[in-house]
């Protein structure tokens, strides 16, 4: 019997590799058919993925060349702005002014409120006072009424350029002019206010 047993496990082993072996092959026999008919949609995919590769190069080469020709306009007009000079009437200040006015022109005012916006404005410094008009018609609006009582410096930490702060004892005011050679003439001008203010007062006029 122990014979029988083991003389029919070799045949039903052999036939179970066998039909192994069968599945195999026709399961890899139906695959290749399968592929082998996608074949001629696989080539005009192929075709048009090397288009779609030029066309993208193409795509790239113009993007890069308007990219270029927009940063050149950028820097001319960067140029022309920073070349663009006001007359040194606009820029000089004048503390004697018959007019009273040692010095005015635009100026950008940081807002106050918790948008911190920035508007142009004509700035003036006049009576010892800094004040602006939101046009040349307006009512003057009074931002420092005393600057003896003041300091003024340039801003550099800040993400404007040509930026200067005047700071009172009660608030400060964020400006900025239009170029390095218009905040530095303000500067200079409110500094050259405080002492002109100082020198036509008595002490006694401070000491009280």
């Amino acid at each position: 019997q122990i014979n029988v047993l083991q003389a029919k496990k070799k045949f039903e082993i052999l036939d179970a590799m066998l039909s192994f072996m069968h599945a195999q092959y026709t399961f890899f026999q139906q695959g290749y058919s399968l592929l082998h008919e996608l074949d001629p949609y696989m080539k005009k995919l192929a075709t048009e993925l090397d288009q779609l590769v030029i066309d993208s190069a193409v795509e790239k080469r113009e993007m890069e060349h308007k990219h270029a020709l927009i940063q050149q306009r950028v820097i001319s007009i960067s140029s022309c702005l920073q070349d663009f000079s006001y007359d040194d009437s606009k820029v000089e200040f004048n503390v004697d002014a018959p007019n009273g006015v040692v010095m005015e022109g635009y100026l950008f005012k940081r807002a106050s409120n918790a948008f911190k916006t920035w508007n142009r404005r004509w700035f003036s410094i006049q009576n010892s006072q800094l004040v602006y008009q939101k046009k040349l018609k307006d009512v003057l609006t009074v931002v420092v009424e005393d600057l003896r009582l003041c300091t003024v410096k340039p801003c550099e930490d800040i993400e404007r350029r040509f930026c200067f702060e005047v700071v009172s004892p009660t608030k400060s005011c964020m400006l900025q002019a239009d170029s390095e050679k218009l905040r530095q003439a303000w500067i200079q001008a409110v500094q050259a206010s405080i002492a002109s203010a100082y020198r036509e007062s008595p002490d006694s006029y401070y000491i009280e």
